[in-house]
Parts: structure tokens; C-alpha cells; sequence
């Protein structure tokens, strides 16, 4: 009998394992939605993204909300590599259209993401936004956007504009390009197990060095000449980073007036999820009554579980940490961050009848 009920445990134990690796793969496949591509023109170029509708079937929900995915750093495609996947199946589930584009230069799309400063990334967000807008489905929707890590930035600068959005969640946001530049570096060296006296100089070279980025006559020439990298940056990434050195988004935070949800999670590598959380409250928590500024307890810069997804960069995360990425799917996030994401933006994303009045809310 007790072989029996041992057997009959393992045999559970690994039906629960199948079952919730197929749960988590499910994550992974929008084939059960609606999707549709879409090509917009964009400073001569052209840009190509990908609809997804929040049922199969029609109709269609009337008037879906629609969230813009708007990238952070890198090369990436309409879903980044995948790694958007679990978050646009949980976001459709909640009866949200979502629309995501390929970076210029990358995938389907023409140009080069890199010859971008932030307000022409804000702009491109507004131009694929008012694409969005035109579809049958769309026309009448609220609509928001939703951007990780160097969006920060970017969105900051299209919410100054009421006209561009509902509703805006800027998830692992840094105010202060140089601010963020310092974390990083700390963070960095922290993790390389360099002594307190080691970061101090590093931090008081890097600072150094990035000023000299606010500088328009420091040449791509002047940079190599420098040797302030040991594997120099190619020239676009060079340009890249001497437009965006200055990018600080104070100014435009003060003038937003659009409901906000800031979200960092607490063991963030790559930006200070307490200083710039602090200074998003200070900025914008008189702005607007819905506005939240959430710290994530085990997550991480893009909001995952950190006991297993913890790195500065994709290209250090592990075999098998990817691996387990696939297999848990959205339950890979932190608990509580989808279910925050999805119910605030369900909470703003109502027509402008049924909206609650400021009276409303005090009661």
C-alpha cells in the first residue's frame, strides 16, 4: 500500500509538472487572437508591427482599450525577442488590443534605432499610435501606452500631450540619464565583488567621463582617442549615447496630467528603483488622484521573479534560466505585477462618460 500511494504522489506530482509546463508554453502563443500586421511610414522609413485583438473571434470586444508597447534598450523586435509574449497573452486576457513594433533597422522595419534622441522615439510612438487609432475596432477606444526601462524617457515626453494617451505605465524608469549611468556601474561592480574604494573611483571616473558626453564638439575621434573603454563602442552607438546623455525627464513630469502607474521591482540591477520611484511621486503624485508608484518586493528591472531571472543583461542570463522562463510563462513575473498592471490600466481604460468625477472618487 505505501508503494502505491508513493507512486500515486509521483504520479500527481508529475502530472502538475506537465500540466504547468503546458500552462506556461500557452503564454507564449497569441495563435488563439486575433492579429493583423500594420506598416506605418515614419521620417521617410518604413516601419512594420503586429495588432493583436483581444478575442479570436468576431465581434469583437466594442471598443477594447488599446495598450502601445514602447521598447527600452537594444535591438528589438515587435516582441522583443519573446520575452513580451507572457505579458501581451495576459494583457489580451483582460480584454486589451495590443500593438508593438519592430525598432528601426530591426526585423521587418527600415532606418536605424540608433540615430534617435528620445523625442524622436516619442514621436515615433505618437506616429504608431495614431496608426493604431485608425482600425475599425480602435477608433473609439481609450488607449495608452506601456514602456520598459529606456521608455522612461520616451514616454514622459509624449504624455505632455493629453491628445496621445489615456493612460500611461512606465515600467523600470529612470528620470536621469547620468543618475542611471552611476547605478548601473555600482551595481555592476558590486556584483564583480570590487572592494568600496575600487567603486568610488570607478564612479568618480565614470561621472567623468560621462560628462564629457554633454559636450557637442567630444568626436567619435576624441572617444576612441580617450581610452575611456576598453572595447570601444562602435560610432552609432557613440551618437546614440551623446544625443540621450542629457535626457532627464523632470521637466516634462511636471506637465503631465494623464493617470501614471510607475512600477520598479525592489532588487533592480540596472536602475535605483527607491531614488527614481521618489522622485516620480514628487513629480507627479499631486498630478492626477489615479496616479500609483509601485516597488515590486523580489523583482526585477523588468519586473520578473529575481531568485531566478536577476542579470544587467540578457546576454548573461543562463541556459537554464531562460529555459525556466519558457516554461513558467507569465507566472516568470513577480507575483502581483501583471495583476497590477492589467487592473489599473482596466481602471483608467473606460470610456470618458463612465469615468468617475473627482467627487465620485472622495466618496
Amino acid at each position: 500500500m505505501k508503494a502505491l500511494a508513493w507512486a500515486s504522489a509521483v504520479l500527481l506530482a508529475v502530472l502538475a509538472g506537465v500540466f504547468l509546463i503546458f500552462q506556461g508554453l500557452q503564454d507564449f502563443d497569441l495563435s488563439e487572437y486575433e492579429s493583423r500586421p500594420i506598416v506605418f511610414s515614419f521620417d521617410g522609413y518604413s516601419v512594420t508591427g503586429t495588432l493583436h485583438l483581444p478575442q479570436a473571434k468576431s465581434p469583437q470586444p466594442e471598443n477594447p482599450a488599446l495598450v502601445l508597447l514602447v521598447h527600452g534598450d537594444g535591438p528589438a523586435d515587435r516582441y522583443s525577442g519573446g520575452g513580451y509574449l507572457p505579458l501581451i497573452s495576459s494583457l489580451l486576457d483582460s480584454g486589451m488590443a495590443v500593438f508593438s513594433w519592430d525598432k528601426p533597422g530591426v526585423g521587418e522595419s527600415d532606418g536605424n534605432w540608433l540615430s534617435f534622441a528620445m523625442e524622436d522615439r516619442a514621436r515615433l510612438a505618437a506616429t504608431a499610435l495614431a496608426t493604431a487609432r485608425e482600425q475599425p475596432e480602435l477608433q473609439a477606444s481609450p488607449t495608452g501606452v506601456l514602456g520598459f526601462s529606456q521608455a522612461g524617457w520616451v514616454l514622459p515626453i509624449l504624455a505632455e500631450d493629453p491628445a496621445q494617451g489615456d493612460f500611461f505605465v512606465i515600467v523600470g524608469g529612470a528620470v536621469n540619464w547620468l543618475h542611471q549611468s552611476g547605478y548601473y556601474t555600482r551595481r555592476r561592480l558590486e556584483l564583480a565583488g570590487a572592494s568600496s574604494t575600487t567603486i568610488d573611483k570607478a564612479l568618480a571616473q565614470t561621472a567623468k567621463d560621462e560628462e564629457r558626453f554633454l559636450d557637442r564638439d567630444f568626436s567619435y575621434q576624441d572617444y576612441l582617442d580617450s581610452g575611456m573603454d576598453k572595447v570601444p563602442m562602435p560610432e552609432d552607438r557613440f551618437t546614440f549615447a551623446s544625443r540621450n546623455a542629457a535626457a532627464d525627464s523632470t521637466t516634462a513630469l511636471a506637465r503631465i496630467s494623464a493617470p501614471v502607474l510607475t512600477m520598479h521591482g525592489a532588487d533592480d540591477l540596472n536602475v535605483d528603483p527607491g531614488f527614481n520611484s521618489g522622485v516620480y511621486r514628487k513629480s507627479l503624485k499631486d498630478r492626477n488622484p489615479a496616479n500609483r508608484f509601485v516597488i515590486l518586493p523580489g523583482a526585477t528591472h523588468a519586473l520578473l521573479r529575481a531568485e531566478a531571472f536577476n542579470y544587467q543583461l540578457e546576454g548573461q542570463m543562463p541556459d537554464w534560466s531562460k529555459a525556466l522562463f519558457t516554461v513558467l510563462g507569465r507566472r516568470a513575473y513577480a507575483p502581483g505585477a501583471l495583476d497590477t498592471i492589467t487592473t489599473w490600466i482596466s481602471a483608467q481604460a473606460v470610456p470618458a462618460r463612465d469615468r468617475p468625477t473627482s467627487s465620485d472618487r472622495s466618496n
